[in-house]
């Protein structure tokens, strides 16, 4: 996938996280080769982006009108914009640009060029 198993559905980018496959295992990992059951993962949003192949729910026609997303996004906090702002970077641009961005962020979320 070219580093994207990395970019929660969400729009998180999971790399720079200390907890990234020590104690959280992010959205992907194992539910793309198969050894992690997705019918039994809690997230309805993971479910509903993998059933459809996507990478992350920036590749979804229904986007802009998903209840699930946008309920997810809409949550009051910095990181859910910051979440919603990657989505539509890599919706605006593709996952090189946002790999490319993400390079050096400290966070789940950065800066993007101008």
């Amino acid at each position: 996938m070219n580093g994207t198993e990395e970019i929660g559905c969400c729009g998180a980018y999971c790399k720079i996280c200390r907890e990234f496959e020590k104690t959280c295992k992010g959205c992907k990992p194992g539910y793309l080769d198969g050894s992690r059951d997705l019918g039994r993962a809690k997230c309805r949003m993971k479910k509903c982006c993998l059933t459809k192949g996507h990478v992350t729910c920036a590749d979804c026609e229904e986007y802009d009108r998903c209840e699930i997303i946008q309920a997810f996004l809409n949550h009051p906090g910095y990181k859910y914009a910051k979440y919603k702002q990657a989505l539509e970077f890599i919706h605006a641009h593709d996952y090189s640009a946002f790999l490319k961005a993400a390079e050096y962020w400290k966070n789940a979320y950065g800066k993007y060029p101008k």
